[in-house]
């Protein structure tokens, strides 16, 4: 996109809440090639035969628009939605890129705007959560079951989150696929902080997460910021929050060493 045509940047506060920029005066441009990066990963994992002609998408966990502001140029065709709790980064949106897109402030408990026109059931044809999920240790199940409400029942969810790749790395211990599960650090960690830090094993997306969708996980790479992807077809189910988390033991650990809190579900 040219200079002339590329929308605005959220001050850089807010973009580095979600982007953990580079210092140095390319930082904006760092933050730009993620967006872009992500939304061209989005498009990749969609059917041959998608188009976002009278659909309606939603950015789950929006930011400053880091993403959202790469489909700007589908708002001809599609109703395009953000939100997040950050409400000074949804101000932001509201103040620069509104409209054309579509973008509200939402609390930290499901449900998402349930009153709202257009958020009833079967409402979205598209959600993406991109590193949401890789921080939502209290309530994760409430949330996905939450977003399964609002898909149509041929929708697609495309939910990140972290594996042995960003474990290793920051946390500096080997990952254990098979005894891992679900598993929180930094519990205690604020949100400007960037809140806990949660990692999931394959196999426990599958089993959990397969109790409401169709799953499919691409794996981590550069195109999807370094966390696994899972591709999400919606089941026609009615689930709770503990029948999605149901077969695991939950175990509270603590480790001085690191001063990290964390807990995990192994089952």
């Amino acid at each position: 996109m040219s200079e002339e045509r590329r929308p605005p940047f959220p001050p850089l506060d807010l973009a580095d809440r979600v982007s953990s920029l580079p210092e140095g005066p390319n930082a904006l441009d760092h933050f730009e090639w993620l967006g872009l990066m992500t939304r061209q990963s989005i498009d990749s994992v969609l059917p041959d035969d998608w188009t976002y002609e009278g659909k309606r998408p939603l950015d789950f966990g929006c930011g400053s628009g880091r993403t959202l502001r790469h489909f700007l140029d589908v708002t001809d065709e599609a109703e395009v939605w953000g939100c997040d709790i950050d409400v000074r980064s949804i101000e932001w949106l509201e103040d620069h890129l509104c409209p054309p897109l579509h973008v509200f402030a939402c609390e930290e408990e499901p449900p998402l705007e349930d009153e709202r026109p257009g958020f009833e059931a079967a409402s979205f044809d598209l959600i993406w959560a991109v590193s949401v999920f890789t921080h939502l240790a209290r309530n994760p199940a409430e949330w996905l079951l939450d977003l399964h409400r609002l898909l149509k029942p041929d929708g697609i969810l495309i939910a990140s989150f972290m594996g042995q790749l960003t474990h290793e790395a920051l946390t500096g211990e080997p990952w254990d696929e098979e005894g891992t599960g679900f598993k929180a650090i930094g519990l205690d960690n604020p949100w400007d902080k960037g809140g806990p830090s949660v990692f999931m094993s394959d196999w426990w997306v599958r089993e959990h997460w397969g109790r409401a969708f169709d799953v499919e996980i691409v794996g981590p790479g550069v195109e999807t910021l370094n966390q696994s992807w899972a591709i999400l077809r919606k089941k026609p189910v009615e689930l709770t929050a503990t029948e999605l988390m149901a077969g695991s033991e939950t175990k509270k650990v603590v480790k001085p060493a690191s001063r990290r809190r964390w807990w995990r579900r192994t089952g």
